[in-house]
């Protein structure tokens, strides 16, 4: 499976604006909540939790909020891009630009896949900056394709 089969350009959020982690965990709940039915209640407090285990923030303006959802049929991935950025407490204090939220159902193998998928891709500046200069959820998923 390639992160493409998680993510639909609906699940491309540009433009994401939010003042503090808690409301950027809080919008994110919401936005998965709607795009598969979910209870944003539940979404945010199982990333809540991940959270405070410690930062999920990636460093250089990336994060991957992410949690197990055991209801969860099939994984979400959802990318929400804050060119302004937004805060997420992140330990090298620059301002999240590109989070990428990951939720999955029971399968803990799956989920370390896509958060490993998606680490290799981060660790590109080529593709954070790729990513971060689309106009489209199209072009967001062109260059998930691709790379």
């Amino acid at each position: 499976m390639t992160l493409t089969d998680y993510i639909t350009p609906g699940q491309v959020w540009l433009n994401f604006t939010a003042g503090t982690k808690a409301e950027v965990l809080a919008s994110l709940s919401h936005l998965a909540a709607e795009a598969r039915g979910l209870s944003p209640a539940e979404v945010l407090a199982v990333l809540k939790a991940r959270e405070d285990l410690g930062s999920t923030c990636f460093g250089e303006g990336v994060a991957l909020p992410h949690g197990r959802l055991p209801s969860l049929t099939r994984p979400f991935l959802g990318l929400a891009l804050a060119p302004e950025g937004v805060a997420f407490e992140s330990l090298d204090g620059r301002p999240v630009r590109l989070l990428a939220l990951v939720l999955t159902g029971a399968d803990g193998r799956e989920h370390l896949h896509i958060l490993a998928r998606l680490g290799a891709l981060f660790k590109s500046p080529e593709a954070v900056t790729e990513i971060l200069s689309a106009g489209t959820s199209s072009e967001v998923l062109a260059i998930l394709a691709r790379y």
